[in-house]
C-alpha cells in the first residue's frame, strides 16, 4: 500500500476518535452549570429535583449536536 492511503486511513480514523471524544465532553457540564443545577436542586422542593436533571442532560445533548451541526455547515460552505 502507498503512504498516501496509509496517511488518509490514519486521519479517518483519528478524526473519529476526535468526534467521539468531542461527543464525550460536551456532555460533561461546565462550573456554570453545575452552579445552576446545585442552586436549583437546593432551593426548589425535591419532586422537581428529577426534571431539573433530565432538562440539564437534554440541554448538553442539545448544544453538542448544534455544535456539531454549526462546524458541518460551515465545513461545507468553505469548499
Amino acid at each position: 500500500s502507498s503512504p498516501q492511503r496509509m496517511e488518509q486511513t490514519e486521519r479517518n480514523e483519528s478524526k473519529g476518535a476526535n468526534r467521539r471524544l468531542i461527543r464525550m465532553a460536551a456532555l460533561v457540564p461546565s462550573v456554570p452549570e453545575i452552579r445552576y443545577l446545585l442552586a436549583r436542586i437546593l432551593i426548589f422542593p425535591p419532586t422537581q429535583k428529577p426534571f431539573i436533571i433530565a432538562w440539564s442532560l437534554w440541554r448538553r445533548r442539545h448544544q453538542a449536536a448544534a455544535t456539531i451541526c454549526h462546524y458541518k455547515r460551515h465545513r461545507h460552505s468553505q469548499l
